[in-house]
């Protein structure tokens, strides 16, 4: 194991231009197994102890911790924006060579967990599918499975055994034709493509999207769709509204009443089904 350590250490040193010296803070008898490193003011501790080691990146440009940013919490948030790039690309570079020695990574268990890092491990594990959501799928469910169309894509009847292939008004879904779903009150639009047990994948700008078929919609208005819904707001424009004509504010009382309009066709519309029938 420590001669791995001592591997990883060497990347930094021979290949990536760090510094890497003993940690002249600890006693002789253990210094082997402590080591410092510094590239520009990107900088980093490593240990080796037992069976195990581990790198730490930190910076001593924005701290908290009297002792300095080795000491510190949530190293990687504090570090300026150009160095926490700089360090997502050496620890990169460190993951690779892990890599290289044998070692299996697991983000959930080495604490990159971050939307920030995450890119980092899926970078060192080769893993170059991202923005591609059919290469997503492969990976998941493997290339060979089920029935393809000309597209790459599984057929719906392949995936869902026939069943599932109608949208939220009861109508056919098609694999290709761009559909609407709406996440987090916002609407999306994509192209649909089917997947296992009744999902639906919206793909749109390399970024796929699932949903059960029942939650897939045609959308002939997106204009009146995109509006967020927010629970209260039509009784709070009229309730503004009614103030507005008592103070005789009538430009306000005219930008109200557009605002009330546009709401209730809104409503209107999504009690219809989200599109004029």
């Amino acid at each position: 194991m420590y001669e791995r350590f001592l591997s990883v250490l060497a990347r930094l040193r021979d290949h990536r231009g760090f510094r890497v010296h003993q940690d002249q803070n600890v006693n002789k008898r253990i210094r082997r197994c402590y080591y410092v490193g510094r590239k520009g003011d990107l900088e980093f501790h490593a240990e080796a102890v037992g069976r195990t080691f581990k790198i730490e990146f930190f910076q001593n440009v924005n701290v908290e911790n009297r002792n300095g940013g080795r000491y510190d919490f949530d190293k990687f948030a504090r570090m300026p924006r150009t160095m926490q790039l700089a360090c997502a690309v050496e620890m990169s570079h460190v993951l690779r060579k892990l890599l290289e020695l044998g070692y299996v990574l697991e983000g959930t268990r080495q604490g990159i967990t971050s939307a920030e890092l995450l890119p980092v491990l899926r970078h060192a594990q080769g893993r170059t599918d991202e923005g591609d959501p059919l290469a997503t799928f492969n990976r998941g469910w493997g290339e060979d499975r089920f029935e393809r169309d000309q597209s790459g894509w599984p057929t719906a009847t392949s995936v869902n055994s026939g069943y599932g292939g109608k949208d939220r008004d009861g109508r056919p879904l098609v694999s290709g034709e761009t559909m609407y779903c709406r996440r987090g009150g916002r609407l999306f639009r994509g192209v649909a493509r089917p997947g296992p047990n009744d999902n639906w994948i919206l793909i749109s700008h390399g970024r796929g999207v699932h949903a059960q078929a029942r939650e897939l919609f045609r959308c002939e208005d997106p204009a009146i769709e995109t509006r967020r819904f927010v629970p209260g707001q039509p009784k709070r424009v009229h309730a503004e509204l009614q103030k507005a004509m008592k103070a005789n504010a009538y430009r306000r009382v005219e930008a109200l009443a557009r605002v009330a309009r546009k709401l209730e066709e809104a409503s209107s519309t999504a009690a219809r089904g989200g599109h004029g029938r």
